[in-house]
């Protein structure tokens, strides 16, 4: 790996030659593994990886063509200097000048396209979740309908309604205190005051706040409750705990209230700069062309993050060596910093990476429900028929995928399985029972397989690295080597590559910790479809064998 300089990874390196011996005579004892684990060999390192280098040993002296990769996330910070010399490029648009070159719809996207943007790159960082939004969009159609009257794809919709408005409902109700404390500050404060007033001067605990009697005042109860819930003892006195509260009061609101002031409040509306109408899924055009991160530490974080594992530059001394070393990251924003991706987002950002070449498509979220997945199918339909391959990230519930409603999903409305969808699950470092992620989702039907995603270093916004974990993090290990094989095997399809990555996955014959709560041991190879880990040597190696 390259030299990293960002302040956000210095990390202590000072070992005494005594225990260097102790700590790294065997990597899987290791805590925290190498930072180019995910690249190494399970079968010469001994650790989960993907055989990257041997891979790139296989390519030497093979010519490989630009691939262009569709990350649609939250964004990508395309000025980063692990990113930006990897940025795809519109041939056919001439930055800001305010025409639509190409005729595509969407005027000056040289980089790509933000549906959730203004037209000058202004982003909203806070979304609701999908129960809010179903229950906001179908509530004028479907609140008093007659299933019955209704056609098969209105009978879809009315049922997520219903599923929507009785979750929505019940977490409207439980933040009903919250909404209370914080509708008027000047009560809040007035509240505050006499709840200081009324303490004993013993030692403050959240138990001494909550047992204050402010009287039958129910502004004042919701306060106290507030107060005594967000409470820690290193906040020392009530007088100390509430100054430090005024002094960042809208930090604290932000914190404390907002399930009650945006995931679950049918008033917000977050979409009113961005220029659509988002209960109509079939509008194409809006957004904006670029994403202005600005001050935030928020947005594009994930979006970079993915992005870099697929495709940062590689040996150029910085930051890390991305998968791909012809890779092209088109960015198209559609996940919100916080909060859920809305179905129409996604099916156009689907639709804008296939009409622009993407061959890539990588999809590190996912939902429980999808109000308007008749677009999302037809997105994903629409990509299959244009040889465009969509990885997608399982999700990290640690549950079972086949048994549990998740969105996007490679299953058609109708009943058929998209042949061009890959489902990833997140694998770790280790070569024994703790190989598969405790939170990975899993699924012998509907996991295709596992991939190197916890403790996972890359890029983030304003030129610093980060690690996560993840199925977002597994995924595009994924769709880097299937830009990798697209590159460098330019004749092979879609669905071919996806053949490919399953038939060549490393296969390790070992018991396992059930992700989830249970932990109990089960074989790897019963967690999905291949029972396998991604492995770029040995798909690199199938497709040289094929001739392609």
């Amino acid at each position: 790996m390259k030299t990293l300089r960002s302040p956000l990874f210095i990390k202590v390196t000072c070992f005494s030659y005594f225990a260097l011996i102790l700590n790294l005579v065997d990597l899987r004892a290791q805590r925290q593994p190498p930072n180019d684990w995910p690249y190494r060999d399970p079968t010469t390192d001994s650790i989960a990886g993907i055989s990257l280098y041997k891979a790139y040993e296989l390519l030497k002296g093979r010519p490989s063509v630009p691939v262009v990769v569709g990350v649609i996330d939250s964004g990508v910070d395309i000025a980063h200097e692990d990113l930006r010399d990897v940025i795809w490029q519109n041939p056919k648009e001439t930055p800001n000048n305010s025409i639509d070159d190409d005729k595509n719809g969407y005027t000056d996207d040289l980089n790509g396209w933000n549906f959730m943007g203004a037209k000058d790159g202004t982003t909203y960082e806070y979304d609701q979740p999908e129960i809010t939004q179903t229950y906001v969009l179908l509530k004028n159609k479907y609140d008093q309908a007659n299933r019955a009257t209704l056609s098969p794809t209105e009978q879809r919709q009315y049922d997520t309604y219903q599923t929507a408005k009785k979750q929505f409902l019940q977490r409207y109700e439980a933040v009903r205190s919250k909404r209370l404390a914080f509708s008027d500050t000047t009560q809040f404060w007035k509240a505050a005051t006499q709840i200081g007033s009324l303490l004993p001067d013993s030692a403050l605990t959240p138990q001494a706040i909550r047992r204050v009697d402010p009287g039958q005042d129910s502004v004042s109860i919701a306060v106290r409750d507030v107060l005594a819930s967000a409470y820690r003892s290193t906040y020392g006195s009530f007088a100390t705990y509430t100054e430090l509260i005024r002094k960042n009061w809208t930090r604290f609101r932000r914190i404390i209230a907002s399930d009650a002031d945006i995931a679950y409040n049918s008033d917000y509306n977050p979409r009113q700069a961005v220029g659509d109408n988002p209960a109509d899924p079939t509008e194409r055009y809006y957004g904006g062309p670029t994403l202005q991160i600005g001050q935030s530490q928020q947005l594009a974080v994930h979006g970079s993050h993915v992005a870099g594992i697929i495709a940062a530059k590689r040996d150029n001394g910085l930051g890390i060596d991305g998968i791909a070393d012809n890779a092209r990251i088109m960015t198209v924003a559609v996940v919100p910093a916080n909060g859920d991706e809305r179905d129409k987002d996604v099916a156009n950002g689907i639709r804008y990476a296939v009409e622009n070449g993407a061959k890539v498509i990588n999809m590190s979220f996912g939902k429980r429900l999808s109000p308007f997945k008749e677009q999302v199918d037809a997105a994903i339909r629409y990509a299959e028929e244009h040889d465009v391959l969509i990885v997608h990230a399982a999700g990290n519930n640690g549950e079972n995928y086949d048994s549990v409603p998740a969105y996007p999903s490679a299953r058609y409305e109708n009943g058929q399985i998209a042949q061009n969808v890959l489902v990833v699950g997140n694998s770790t470092w280790r070569l024994n029972e703790g190989l598969a992620a405790y939170s990975s989702n899993y699924g012998l039907q509907t996991v295709d397989l596992f991939a190197p995603g916890t403790d996972i270093l890359s890029t983030v916004p304003n030129n610093q690295y980060a690690s996560f974990s993840g199925t977002s993090m597994a995924a595009p290990h994924v769709a880097g080597v299937a830009a990798l094989l697209r590159s460098y095997f330019p004749k092979l399809t879609a669905v071919q590559v996806k053949d490919i990555m399953l038939r060549s996955s490393y296969k390790p014959n070992i018991d396992v910790r059930k992700p989830g709560r249970s932990g109990r041991p089960v074989p790897f190879g019963s967690l999905s479809k291949t029972g396998g880990l991604l492995n770029a040597y040995e798909a690199v190696k199938m497709a040289v064998s094929k001739n392609f």
